[in-house]
């Protein structure tokens, strides 16, 4: 018997070819929830920091 190296092929086991595309309404809806994702993060960063300059400010330490 031979030995085998390497990895197995795959081919068995996927599709070939490109994935399936998504429909035009869902790949908006994630596309939206992406960016309202984004401004989420963006809006907590600003609000830490301004927290952040408020506790630095008075003196005070954060917990």
């Amino acid at each position: 018997m031979k030995e085998r190296r390497g990895r197995a092929c795959k081919a068995s086991e996927t599709r070939k070819g490109r994935p399936p595309k998504l429909d035009k309404k869902v790949e908006e809806d994630l596309i939206a929830e992406n960016q309202r994702l984004r401004m989420k993060i963006e809006y907590l960063k600003k609000l830490s920091a301004l927290v952040l300059a408020e506790e630095q400010k008075n003196g005070k330490k954060r917990s």
